[in-house]
């Protein structure tokens, strides 16, 4: 529904007729769009930074661009990289729509830090349950473990 704009963003209640403030609620630096939620909104971006390494050279700044790190040579050439890039894409759209949608709806807020812990555990949680793919290909685990730098 996000790579697609079809989530109900402000941008898009507004064009329906409703009286929404355009405002996000991330930032309230910007006008509220998949665009500005899901990667120009400074509070996003930290998030995607945080997760940036070796494989994920800084924080993308569209769908689109993440479907060009995801055709990089590197990338496409590991399976594994790939799905796991893909459901940390899937992970921070999430954690960042429930962020959003808690602070409209329950008025509760979380740090930075408590949407990287949020993504961290959901990309922990699933990728423990998956398998490597052959005997001598990395673990998905293993492989998430070496995307971010260290942080103290």
């Amino acid at each position: 529904m996000a790579i697609l704009s079809r989530l109900p963003t402000k941008d898009r209640l507004a064009s329906w007729g409703l009286s929404v403030p355009l405002q996000c609620v991330l930032c309230s630096a910007g006008q509220e769009s998949h665009q500005h939620l899901f990667f120009q909104c400074s509070f996003v971006s930290r998030v995607w930074g945080h997760f940036c390494g070796q494989s994920i050279p800084s924080a993308p700044s569209s769908f689109l661009e993440v479907a060009g790190l995801l055709s990089n040579h590197q990338v496409a050439s590991s399976s594994v990289l790939s799905g796991v890039i893909k459901l940390l894409l899937q992970c921070i759209v999430y954690c960042v729509w429930r962020e959003k949608n808690m602070r409209i709806f329950q008025q509760t807020s979380t740090t930075e830090a408590g949407i990287y812990s949020r993504v961290d555990r959901l990309m922990r949680d699933r990728l423990i349950s998956i398998p490597p793919s052959t005997p001598l290909s990395p673990s998905p685990m293993l492989v998430y473990f070496r995307l971010p730098p260290p942080d103290p």
